[in-house]
């Protein structure tokens, strides 16, 4: 992996803390050690576990399946979490869409563990959780080309869900960070399922000002990618919205157009809750072990299954 890619990775996943015990500032690392620094976060991040009980559930069965294609030819294979036993009525759907990882980064969230213990947490409480890999990326968004993956998801699960005991008119989806860029366009008409409901965590909900996505991105995608750009639309299809909100998310300008967002979303009369978790970081679900953390977990989990 390029050491550019590792430190960009780094940066999107961010605020992992590292302790230290030095008693004094560090000399700068050397090349070499800046890349081991890198590697080690990175892994580090796909190994975290969701802090919630839920994640070491034992009656969950998990079956892998290829839906698709992407355009380079590659499958585009889901991750399927489903209770057990599954109680013989239809299951509603959560479908999991993680942030933008570079391309360098050659763990894909599938198969990161935080992503497996919601699947599990889902499957447990009652629904049928979906995770895949989605070629979003960071800095460039590729929009278009993840939306096409989403909707060869989404296309798959209305041809197969009602034969494997899904029920497609209950479609949730749970964001995470920049996948929150997806939200806007998640919510169109134009999906081959409706989603109803999105959970949103420590989410972008717009290309940030200033950030190097903001520098390679056209402003016709902004629009698109702006969540308070689709907020008078969102009220008048009544979708709901749960937002988690990380109180000490230090990524550069997120909480700045976070809180304008939910500004916007109240003058639109959109439906939504806000959860702030005090001095929570990004990435908060794997990063905090806390009563709060636990708490806003057990809401999401209630919200995306309709409980």
């Amino acid at each position: 992996m390029k050491i550019a890619g590792l430190l960009a990775a780094c940066a999107v996943l961010a605020t992992w803390p590292m302790a230290t015990a030095q008693a004094q500032a560090p000399a700068a690392p050397s090349a070499d050690d800046a890349r081991a620094q890198a590697i080690a976060r990175y892994i580090a991040a796909t190994k975290a576990t969701l802090k919630h009980p839920l994640r070491d559930a034992a009656t969950v069965e998990r079956r892998s399946i290829e839906v698709g294609k992407r355009i380079d030819g590659s499958p585009i294979e889901i991750d399927l979490a489903l209770p057990q036993p599954a109680g013989g009525k239809p299951l509603p759907i959560v479908l999991l869409l993680h942030g933008g990882l570079p391309d360098e980064a050659s763990i894909r969230p599938k198969a990161w563990q935080v992503f497996r213990d919601w699947g599990t947490a889902l499957a447990a409480s009652g629904a049928a959780a979906v995770m895949f890999d989605h070629s979003l990326g960071v800095p460039r968004r590729r929009l278009d080309q993840a939306l096409g993956e989403t909707d060869a998801v989404l296309a798959w699960l209305a041809k197969e869900g009602p034969g494997r005991g899904l029920d497609t008119q209950r479609l949730a989806a749970v964001v995470f960070s920049a996948g929150g860029l997806f939200v806007p366009e998640l919510l169109s008409d134009s999906r081959p399922l409706r989603v109803d409901r999105v959970a949103m965590f420590y989410p972008s909900t717009g290309v940030v000002p200033g950030s190097p996505t903001a520098a390679v991105t056209d402003a016709a995608l902004t629009a698109r990618m702006s969540l308070s750009a689709a907020a008078k639309r969102l009220a008048s299809q009544r979708t709901r919205l749960l937002i988690l909100r990380g109180g000490g998310d230090a990524l550069p300008g997120l909480l700045k157009l976070l809180d304008e967002t939910t500004a916007d979303l109240l003058a639109a009369d959109v439906a939504f809750e806000l959860i702030n978790v005090p001095g929570a970081p990004h990435n908060f679900d794997a990063a905090t072990d806390s009563d709060a953390v636990r708490s806003a977990i057990d809401r999401t989990l209630d919200f995306a299954t309709r409980r």
